[in-house]
């Protein structure tokens, strides 16, 4: 199978799913105005998936800029910005609660995310407030996450690969760097870093690094954060237009640009394994802290150690796992 065939049997499952659930108008809400490329790539991909849709967007914006007091007409549809934020080990999805709660008769859905709880109380507390809403949806993105919401939570649940996927490689191909004789190592320096040690041996000088946004503040997030300071004074729709307009394609032509460049790719994160993939570039990809990144690996690509696409190696390596399989030469 080739990267091409791959993507395009990724996307048309995301097509299956969630085309006939989208059937009006819609808002987009919890949108990442915030500088991890990872989460501005599936905002890329939700978006290109809706312009194959004949229903408009009549409103976006971050859990920051929209107005829950709104009302919303019931046919409207809701959709929630899909992720890794599902839970408790980043329980900034406040947001989501809230939605939920104020739109009782509108249907929601919650593009694909990552499912993980650390206190069996707050998985509680979330089955108890989405179990009672009848027109929620929420996507799994791995088979693990599907598993955890299917056995807990009474709402409709879906198995659905990540929106990134969605995007069209002209969008990406326009912002690619020569391939050098580099090996990068994209090395997250958060909570979800495994602390086990894992070790490989790069084909070539290794350059360690994570997300260019997140080794240093860049013009685009400064202005953010300057335009944040203002929103009492009702520029929220102003906020809006600059996510959308500059720092979403600025922060994701960065993120093509750094990835692209580099001939052998290790990393912690999951959406450096997915741009690699849309780029068809050799990538393995290391486990986050809670299986995060194997599951997703495991649901589709596959259930072993290594998939080849077309010559292409892209490899799980495991917390277990001491050498990595690596491109051939």
């Amino acid at each position: 199978m080739t990267c091409e065939e791959k993507i395009w049997e990724l996307r048309q499952i995301i097509e299956e799913q969630l085309t006939p659930l989208i059937n009006n108008d819609y808002v987009l809400y919890d949108l990442p105005y915030y500088s991890n490329i990872g989460d501005l790539l599936i905002w890329e991909g939700e978006l290109s998936f809706l312009k194959g849709l004949p229903f408009k967007m009549l409103e976006c914006g971050s859990a920051f800029t929209s107005n829950l007091k709104r009302k919303i007409k019931k046919d409207t549809i809701i959709l929630l910005q899909g992720g890794g934020n599902f839970g408790d080990i980043w329980d900034i999805h406040e947001f989501k609660r809230k939605v939920i709660r104020n739109y009782p008769e509108n249907r929601i859905i919650i593009f694909p995310q990552t499912v993980f709880y650390q206190k069996n109380e707050n998985m509680l507390r979330d089955i108890e407030l989405m179990s009672r809403h009848p027109y929620l949806t929420i996507c799994a993105r791995d088979i693990h996450s599907f598993e955890v919401l299917k056995k807990n939570f009474k709402n409709t649940i879906l198995l659905v690969p990540d929106m990134a996927f969605c995007i069209p490689y002209e969008n990406l191909q326009k912002y690619l760097q020569p391939t050098q004789n580099k090996t990068l190592y994209v090395k997250r320096k958060d909570k979800e870093l495994c602390k086990e040690n894992i070790s490989f041996s790069p084909l070539f000088n290794l350059f360690e690094s994570d997300w260019p946004s997140y080794e240093q503040v860049t013009w685009e997030e400064k202005g953010l954060k300057l335009a944040y300071k203002f929103r009492h004074l009702g520029l929220s729709s102003i906020i809006d237009l600059y996510a959308f307009y500059i720092l979403r394609p600025q922060l994701i032509r960065k993120g093509i640009e750094f990835v692209s460049q580099y001939r052998e790719i290790y990393t912690t994160r999951l959406h450096v394994f997915i741009l690699s993939i849309l780029l068809g570039k050799s990538c393995t990809i290391i486990d986050n802290s809670y299986g995060k990144n194997s599951s997703f690996y495991e649901t589709w690509l596959n259930s072993h150690t290594r998939e080849v696409l077309d010559g292409i190696d892209y490899a799980i390596l495991s917390q277990k796992t001491c050498q990595a399989p690596r491109e051939s030469t």
